[in-house]
């Protein structure tokens, strides 16, 4: 039973229309990036990303010997080609500077380390985060990245399942610069 008084409030607080947030929450992609999200973030990263952390992490996570690039390839060459237009670019950095994106998308898909590929995801990852909870797009702009959103949910959902299958304590130390 949906809750009128949350849908109403939600949307106060996003600026949007009710029907518009009562949309998203049906088609539910949102609901399940943002749960992945808390998850992530929690089991990854105790509770509290940022952004100068994912290399760090991204390297960690990638010199694991079961680490599997291949969870990873079709995301990596779809958000790889869709940032090669400058202008998706821009928006994806938001005026943000973040060390080591533009170098690693200067690169042929194919000559990315795996810790680079990893990285640029979480990158992007993080990026769509920031949009669905601080951004100035509407529901109607969020639904229209429906790829993008659950590749991001299908990232986070194998690195929290990877995290928690190896030594999660020891990834979050390496996340926030311990050994």
């Amino acid at each position: 039973m949906p809750s009128i008084a949350f849908d109403n409030w939600f949307a106060a607080y996003l600026g949007q229309q009710p029907f518009q947030v009562q949309r998203l929450l049906r088609n539910g992609m949102a609901t399940r990036f943002l749960i992945a999200w808390s998850l992530f973030e929690s089991k990854c990263f105790e509770g509290f990303v940022k952004i100068d952390r994912l290399s760090i992490f991204a390297k960690k996570v990638s010199e694991e010997k079961s680490f599997a690039r291949g969870e990873f390839e079709e995301a990596g060459r779809h958000f790889h080609d869709r940032y090669q237009n400058r202008d998706r670019l821009r928006h994806l950095l938001h005026g943000q500077k973040v060390n080591g994106l533009t170098e690693i998308l200067g690169k042929q898909f194919e000559d990315l380390a795996d810790d680079e590929l990893l990285f640029m995801l979480l990158v992007v990852v993080y990026r769509f985060r920031n949009n669905i909870f601080h951004g100035n797009k509407g529901v109607d702009t969020w639904l229209q990245y429906r790829t993008q959103i659950e590749m991001c949910t299908n990232i986070m959902q194998y690195l929290i399942s990877f995290g928690e299958a190896t030594h999660n304590k020891g990834m979050q130390a390496a996340a926030y610069g311990g050994a």
